[in-house]
């Protein structure tokens, strides 16, 4: 069988999820190529139309999936006339964002049949308006994201440790928000206000100068981030809105507690699992009272619960092959 991801990516990169998501499918025997939209706006979709075209003309590609709604309209022009069926991932921003988005897919979806359509949460599914979508989570890779040495980790991040032969040291508590401080759609004002607020510190003050001390990914290298999870506490995820939030997989995968908004198939994965909480509302109060239940937690049920509902990146793979031979009639 052979595949064509189409995606969007920075500067000509494939995205870490996409990657992750083709590697275990080649692991599983698929033969996979990459397509991937360099640059940003719309300008950079209508130039990749023609390349695109002259790919699946040459490729002989069984199946092509194209991931992200952009990706997936560019991909229908250039594919006009040809028999390749292609299948659809929609990844959750380009659903979630804007309240056009769904309407615009469903439409774009009935001109150019889409063979089958992946989304990664029922939230999802509702939100789209397609009954027939699949859900099917970005799956985590199990081995790069497992349980290492907390100690180690910190002392490699320079967490306020001190060391010697032999020990390490660290006097406060860690909590990692899993990305851009910038990125307003995560949320970063009720995870430091909660940390905050468990200081002692009421509204005002600074993080830094209590017993717990929160982080974010800045810049932070894509194959850091297990060194990242491992080296916290906690990790908390206080979004408004996800497809299928992908650090909680990974934190989930290092065994850290974890704190996170209901929102996504966040419920879904974590409820029940010990020293994983769901907050029902995004009230200060609420979020650091989970949060201070998570840090009595050395650690979570996380690994295990993934690996019970299936959600380890080799058993998806499974499951989008199956997708694969149905949509090519086998």
């Amino acid at each position: 069988m052979k595949v064509l991801f189409v995606s969007s990516g920075k500067q000509g990169g494939v995205n870490p999820i996409i990657r992750n998501q083709g590697e275990s499918l080649r692991k599983a025997g698929v033969e996979l190529e990459y397509f991937v939209v360099g640059g940003r706006g719309w300008k950079s979709y209508v130039k990749s139309i023609k390349p695109l075209r002259e790919k699946v003309l040459k490729g002989g590609y069984d199946v092509v999936h194209a991931h992200y709604s952009w990706c997936a309209y560019m991909t229908g022009i250039a594919m006009r006339g040809m028999k390749v069926p292609m299948v659809v991932s929609l990844m959750g921003n380009d659903i979630l964002d804007h309240w056009w988005y769904p309407v615009l897919a469903r439409m774009v979806a009935k001109c150019k049949p889409w063979k089958a359509v992946i989304v990664k949460s029922q939230e999802m599914k509702n939100r789209v308006g397609m009954p027939y979508a699949n859900v099917i989570p970005n799956g985590v890779n199990m081995e790069r994201f497992h349980p290492i040495d907390k100690e180690e980790c910190q002392r490699k991040l320079g967490w306020n440790t001190v060391s010697g032969e032999g020990f390490v040291v660290s006097w406060k508590k860690h909590v990692l928000f899993p990305a851009r401080v910038e990125d307003t759609r995560k949320n970063w004002p009720l995870a430091f206000e909660a940390v905050k607020l468990l200081n002692g510190e009421g509204f005002s003050g600074v993080v830094v100068s209590g017993k717990i001390e929160l982080h974010a990914f800045k810049n932070t290298p894509n194959d850091e981030t297990p060194i990242w999870y491992n080296a916290s506490d906690a990790v908390v995820l206080p979004s408004f809105y996800e497809g299928s939030a992908n650090a909680l997989k990974e934190a989930m995968a290092c065994n850290r507690p974890v704190v996170t908004t209901d929102m996504g198939d966040c419920r879904e994965r974590i409820e029940g699992c010990e020293g994983c909480y769901v907050a029902n509302t995004y009230e200060v109060e609420e979020f650091a009272e989970l949060l201070g239940k998570a840090l009595q937690y050395e650690k979570s049920g996380g690994r295990e619960r993934l690996l019970k509902d299936g959600i380890a990146d080799y058993q998806i793979a499974e499951r989008l092959i199956a997708i694969y031979n149905d949509v090519m009639g086998k």
